[in-house]
């Protein structure tokens, strides 16, 4: 965070969408692997060797992003939403979170294979939309600033 602005610092914010990145990149892979890149094993189809390795990536970059998200809690999120700046964009980027954290913590210990595949679908849906929200807060808060400016 800059002084008293709301924007992260140059640092934060390429800490944070590198973590994104990989989540996401690692998650569009696994999820092709996994629909896509069977392989023929002793006993019929078996899952890729990869899938295992691409797992434990999106689960590192989950708890990175996991550390992050604290980074951002005591700061710029309570601050914005004092300052009620970006509080509903910023509102959907934490539910985006926190589903996405639930379910991410649901597909590991699930034990029911229905529930795993509600589960693993909304996983799944919420990690692709999550780029379009991302986008749609950081644009609402720039325009925000924007606006700030030629008031002033």
């Amino acid at each position: 965070m800059r002084g008293g602005s709301f924007r992260l610092s140059r640092r934060h914010r390429i800490a944070l969408y590198s973590v994104f990145i990989v989540l996401l990149l690692t998650g569009i892979f696994w999820a092709g692997l996994h629909r896509y890149g069977q392989v023929e094993g002793e006993f019929g189809p078996a899952p890729h060797p990869a899938e295992p390795w691409i797992l434990r990536a999106h689960g590192a970059a989950a708890f990175a992003m996991l550390v992050l998200l604290g980074t951002l809690l005591p700061i710029h999120v309570k601050r914005s939403w004092k300052a009620g700046k970006n509080q509903f964009t910023g509102s959907v980027m934490l539910t985006f979170n926190f589903l996405l954290v639930l379910t991410g913590y649901g597909l590991y210990y699930a034990g029911n294979e229905r529930l795993r595949g509600l589960t693993s679908w909304l996983h799944w849906w919420l990690g692709l939309t999550f780029p379009v929200a991302l986008v749609w807060h950081i644009y609402a808060g720039r325009l925000s600033r924007k606006r700030l400016r030629e008031t002033i």
